[in-house]
């Protein structure tokens, strides 16, 4: 990200001169020789080999690298071929700013995007010298649009527009550095949102859309019902990783996750008063008063409505540590864990309904300890 070697970017960060450029009047063949329009290895044309054809495309090879290979349809301006003498003209200013402006493409690109939503995302940079070096080169292209290039128009011809592109859009160049001051942040908060997710705050509202009956962790729990205390700790969370990219925290960093939750809660509304809970089979005092006092320590105030287990007896899994190994054998040592596990019906304050949580105890010698209590909870009326 960021080099100035036009030939990582085949695709989206190339410009043609149009002078007079040729175009394949026959389609090429395999292992032909054609020539490239790459601004790349300090040329502006560079030899290549025809790959394959077919389907209006042409894909040939420029170079040794993996990346150096690139499609373009057979009537591309992009490709010269033997033979061939069509023509399509710009006019001369046009031609001379293609010419002498080509270098900074890469920069317009990377900021025509928040100029303008309409052109295609053209990736980004990421260190403080790449945006500097950024920022000189529109200041030096608003420079030669003021002045040698003043008045330069778009270049209407419908082969080399495309939609989303920014090439041969000469005029929106100049627009573009020009308002380069105004675009700068707007483009470093955008690009550092790309880089930079909500942790795992998109998993936990894809586990409540997903899994049955929409169970809630408690995460997203806290983003539905506690929205300005969630999303003070989210901010402040984002606040230093947007830092390291010299931009501060966007206003709507938060705004796609706070509409998904929205729409999940309707769900679960929906939902709750349709399910009940099932008590399970078993009980187990002494287990379920450290589960209890576990949920309790978990979600203050929290009322335990029902509860009960899976299991009437201890299960023991067994499982296995590397140890070492021979021409024979390898050895393990050999370890056994004892769990029970059931549910409870919950009362959580400031929740609406009553919600189902899993739980799990283990024993540590002979005392019963919490496993696993809470997580996620499954939103359904209190009886």
């Amino acid at each position: 990200m960021g080099s100035s070697n036009f030939c990582s970017y085949p695709l989206a960060f190339l410009i043609a001169v149009l002078s007079t450029v040729t175009v394949a009047a026959q389609s090429p063949s395999v292992g032909d020789e054609v020539r490239y329009q790459c601004f790349c290895f300090g040329q502006e044309w560079v030899k290549a080999t025809v790959l394959s054809v077919g389907g209006g495309n042409v894909r040939v090879r420029f170079g040794n690298l993996d990346s150096q290979v690139v499609t373009l349809p057979i009537n591309s301006p992009k490709l010269r071929m033997s033979g061939t003498t069509s023509e399509f003209r710009a006019d001369p200013i046009q031609q001379a700013f293609s010419a002498e402006a080509g270098r900074f493409q890469k920069a317009v690109a990377v900021f025509a995007h928040f100029y303008d939503p309409q052109f295609n995302y053209g990736g980004g940079y990421v260190r403080a010298e790449e945006w500097r070096q950024a920022m000189t080169e529109l200041a030096e292209l608003d420079s030669l649009c003021k002045t040698r290039f003043r008045g330069v128009k778009n270049f209407e011809g419908p082969t080399y527009i495309k939609l989303g592109s920014i090439d041969y859009r000469f005029a929106t160049w100049c627009e573009v550095a020009a308002r380069r001051t105004q675009i700068e942040p707007i483009a470093r908060a955008g690009i550092a949102k790309t880089l930079i997710n909500l942790g795992y705050t998109e998993e936990n509202l894809n586990f409540g859309f997903n899994e049955p009956d929409n169970p809630v962790r408690w995460e997203t729990q806290e983003l539905i019902w506690q929205r300005e205390k969630w999303r003070a700790a989210k901010l402040a969370w984002l606040k230093p990783k947007y830092a390291e990219y010299g931009v501060a925290v966007p206003a709507d960093a938060t705004a796609a996750a706070e509409k998904r939750a929205d729409q999940l809660k309707e769900l679960v509304l929906a939902g709750a008063p349709n399910r009940s809970y099932k008590q399970p089979p078993y009980r187990d005092a002494a287990a379920e008063a450290v589960v209890k006092a576990a949920f309790l320590k978990e979600y203050p105030g929290v009322q335990v409505v029902k509860i009960g287990l899976d299991y009437r007896t201890w299960v023991q899994r067994k499982s296995l540590d590397y140890i070492a190994s021979d021409d024979i054998f390898r050895y393990y040592k050999v370890s056994y864990n004892s769990y029970k596990r059931g549910t409870a019906l919950l009362k959580i304050p400031g929740r609406p309904f009553c919600q189902m949580h899993d739980w799990v105890v283990g024993l540590s010698g002979k005392s019963i300890v919490p496993a696993g209590v809470g997580g996620s909870g499954t939103f359904m009326r209190c009886e």
